[in-house]
């Protein structure tokens, strides 16, 4: 007998319903109507998936993968050192089905398969399932689909859709969330208007919700223990966090049906609970958002000629679409249009099955039509604001997540509107240091940068052209420039004021310099040597470690004595493993190296050092990176030294222990304010401090002194980034927050080590220019002071602000640079009106 399969190969969970004759069933595997999408690299090298990876993760959780999907189209995922590669996974997981479904039917191999996906993904996303499917049913005629399609075809067969008659899907699986309206027509589904969706809500986002919550009640019931979990990198306390995450699955699934949830953690021999209502706490922002995407694709939709009335019904798919909260807030908009109907974990899978039924000659099923995905509009979700903390608030551990895609967004318009007076062109970097304003510019077919210098009516005045240029710090009494000159070498420049070039060096270091000025002094970091990348497999996180040197140079002297780079010391950068490649974002959970800071309110800056004690393998030293393959890292201790440089060559080394890590420490008004791995500070660098707001834990936080004034940022989410929030700190020592908003970023990064990512903020007096996005491409001026946040203008395309001029601001402008971490193109200095 010919079947089809249906598969949903979904970010948690993966489910396959099986077609013959004119029935439709869920296929089960091992008594399972769905499976985990984990995958697993044993110690042969064998790659198991489903139900056999879970069981294992507990005993090998470095080995481990519970979301691969995240990994299609983005690269390999690192398990156990190995990379391996998306499609190989989802070729595991789709090979238990369709083993599963060749026991049905006599070892005979499927006649159709059909593979369902997001609606957003994009060509080089599907081409890896069929790559996949190419591998384990070479045979099969294959056929892709939305996944909304064919949940609504799945639906249809219960609920009579006439011709032209149309259906919402509400899809909020264990990964993602996404909505979208289809039509029927001549017998086919088609999406209309613009589908909607947010990939950072879903059944794992709740997940990590409760387990933070139980975090904090095993901070208190069990500290040391929480701690470990917290903290440790050893394989058991791994696994212990492994499965805490999964008692926190149970529990939130419990409370689908029950009030109570009360859940035993054997390791530390307590009880943790969650009721319904605070498991609601936890996540009603996110549900409420959902239904506002459902609710702007709905009218999306309508702008094509149909009206809500025209709805058959609102459709729930998702294993996450199963709790109360979701159904109660749907009905409070829709009432009776909202539907459910089986397992809504499996409609996909059967909807999927319904439609191989008229590729291998059965009944024949309503099909989607072959028209391109649309892209989904760019929405966010809520920024969990920082609030204020608990006197003993424990830091909170994140089990491990996988790093979402975006979709490239299109290139927006430039209006009439958005014309703006052209300064420079070509245009990398501008600065103001207060009483000049200095730009670098850059032409692409050329070897050499040049510096600008503006008038007081924004005009170039002077002009000094350099090699390539590096990095820059400005003030008041001159400027610190570095050129590359080799591979191993820079060239480091003092200028004054005018542009005129008062000292040359040649300076030894393997990376770009970072460079700070403050007052007369400008200091130049360097890295001595190449540092060496590390990851887990040799027991040690993802990161680099090297040694950091730093040259002292006085801005306005005119015959300077080379004098030696002053050793700072080892030191180790850990970051977030976006996709086995990058290395830009510092692990807000880490003890990492942060970024040379200038201290602000005392002469000199800081940097803080990533340190760890170890028992290292044979050979393994920072100078020879190669020795780290000869063994792994064990009893690895970390801790942090905070090295305070002051101006004379003056170095202080403090040690930071207490696993609350230092990520920025800025001195203001006689008081140092820190941005650690809990929250906002305030107090000593070592020892007790007074936590104002706490970090949400996806999230970050950072200072910013203006004037008098100290300002607190934080995103609501560091990947991707997303929600801003800004507050001001008041005499008392409160934060007073004065703008909260989900849907806007702000342009740049507050965790990357990339220039190019800096957070696009300039000060100006008391309070601060900050860009942010705004929909539809476009970015938006906001105006922060102590009496609130004001927008003030926007534009197409990136827009960057550098210092007020007149009634004017200026502003770096691309207009075919979506607002983002970084700008594509070189700008245009522009004069905005403000």
């Amino acid at each position: 007998m010919l079947w089809g399969l249906g598969v949903d190969l979904g970010t948690s969970f993966s489910a396959a319903a099986i077609a013959a004759g004119d029935r439709v069933e869920i296929l089960e595997v091992g008594r399972e109507r769905r499976i985990p999408s984990t995958v697993l690299l044993d110690d042969a090298g064998r790659l198991l998936a489903g139900s056999l990876a879970q069981r294992l993760v507990g005993r090998s959780p470095e080995r481990a993968e519970r979301n691969p999907k995240r990994y299609v189209g983005r690269g390999a995922m690192l398990l156990g050192g190995t990379p391996v590669e998306a499609g190989d996974a989802m070729a595991a997981l789709l090979e238990l089905f369709v083993a599963e479904g060749r026991s049905r039917f006599d070892g005979a191999r499927p006649a159709s398969l059909v593979l369902t996906h997001p609606v957003a993904w994009g060509e080089d996303r599907r081409a890896v399932l069929r790559a996949a499917a190419a591998t384990v049913a070479p045979e099969a005629t294959l056929q892709l689909v939305e996944e909304p399609v064919a949940a609504a075809v799945h639906y249809t067969v219960s609920h009579n859709l006439a011709e032209g008659g149309r259906v919402a899907v509400y899809d909020l699986g264990g990964g993602t969330f996404d909505s979208a309206v289809l039509a029927r027509r001549g017998g086919e589904f088609v999406v209309v208007g613009k589908p909607g969706g947010d990939d950072q809500i879903g059944g794992e986002t709740f997940d990590e919700r409760v387990y933070e919550y139980f975090g904090a009640q095993l901070g208190q019931r069990a500290p040391q223990w929480w701690e470990q979990v917290s903290t440790g990198v050893e394989r058991r306390w791994l696994a212990a966090a492994a499965d805490l995450l999964g008692e926190a699955r149970s529990a939130k699934e419990a409370l689908s049906e029950y009030d109570t949830a009360s859940q035993y953690i054997s390791g530390a021999d307590v009880d943790v609970e969650i009721n319904r209502a605070e498991l609601e706490n936890l996540i009603g922002t996110d549900i409420q958002r959902t239904a506002d995407i459902l609710d702007e694709t709905i009218r999306q939709a309508q702008d094509d000629g149909g009206g809500l009335e025209t709805l058959a019904g609102i459709f729930l798919t998702g294993g996450a679409s199963r709790m109360p909260l979701v159904e109660q807030t749907l009905r409070s908009r829709y009432a009776a249009q909202v539907r459910t109907w089986d397992d809504p974990k499996t409609v996909v899978a059967l909807g999927a099955a319904r439609m191989s039924l008229a590729s291998i000659g059965a009944v024949p099923a309503p099909v989607a039509a072959p028209v391109p995905a649309p892209v989904p509009a760019p929405v966010s979700a809520p920024v969990a604001a920082p609030v204020p903390a608990p006197a003993a608030a424990a830091p909170v551990a994140r089990p491990p997540v996988t790093t979402p895609v975006v979709a490239p967004q299109p290139r927006p318009a430039v209006v009439e509107g958005d014309r703006f007076d052209v300064h420079l062109a070509g245009v990398v970097e501008a600065v103001a240091t207060g009483t000049d304003v200095y730009v670098w510019c850059r032409d692409p077919n050329a070897t050499v940068d040049v510096l600008h210098r503006l008038d007081a009516a924004g005009r170039p005045d002077r002009q000094l052209a350099l090699g390539r240029v590096t990095g820059w710090a400005a003030t008041t009494e001159g400027l610190l420039v570095a050129d590359r000159f080799g591979v191993a070498a820079a060239q480091l420049h003092t200028l004054s004021p005018e542009l005129v070039i008062r000292s040359s060096r040649t300076v030894m270091t393997a990376e770009d310099p970072i460079l700070l000025a403050d007052g007369a002094v400008g200091w130049a970091f360097l890295r001595p040597y190449p540092s060496a990348q590390v990851d887990n497999t040799i027991g040690l996180p993802w990161g680099a470690t090297g040694g950091l040197s730093v040259i002292e140079t006085n801005l306005t002297a005119v015959f300077v004595q080379d004098t030696l780079p002053l050793d700072i010391g080892e030191t180790a950068r850990w970051y977030v493993n976006e996709n086995n490649l990058l290395r830009r974002l510092i692990d807000q959970n880490s003890p990492s190296e942060s970024l040379p800071m200038p201290a602000h309110g005392t002469p000199g800056c800081v940097v803080v050092l990533g340190r760890y004690a170890s028992k290292a393998p044979m050979g393994a030293t920072y100078r020879r990176p190669a020795g780290f393959a000869r063994g792994r890292h064990q009893q690895v201790q970390p801790y942090q030294l905070v090295c305070q440089v002051s101006p004379g060559g003056k170095i202080e080394h403090g040690r930071r222990r207490d696993k609350n890590w230092l990520y920025q420490a800025v001195h203001h008004r006689d008081q140092w304010h820190l941005a650690t791995e809990s929250g906002l500070e305030t107090g000593p660098l070592e020892g007790e401090a007074n936590l104002l707001a706490s970090r949400p834990r996806p999230g970050a936080l950072r200072w910013f002194p203006a004037g008098d004034r100290m300002y607190a940022i934080g995103v609501e989410q560091v990947l991707p980034s997303r929600g801003l929030w800004i507050a001001v700190l008041e005499p008392g020592g409160e934060l007073r927050t004065l703008f909260q908003e989900s849907g806007v970023s702000m342009l740049g990064h507050l965790t990357s080590r990339e220039r190019a990512e800096v957070p696009r903020v300039v000060v100006d007096g008391d309070g601060l220019w900050i860009a942010a996005s705004a929909p539809e491409g476009r970015t938006q001026l906001l105006h922060a002071t102590p009496g609130g946040v004001r927008p003030v203008r926007s534009a197409s395309g990136w827009l960057e602000p550098v210092a007020r001029l007149g009634a004017n601001l200026l502003c770096l402008h691309d207009p075919w640079s979506a607002p983002g971490v970084a700008r594509a193109n070189l700008g245009h200095l522009v004069s905005v009106p403000v």
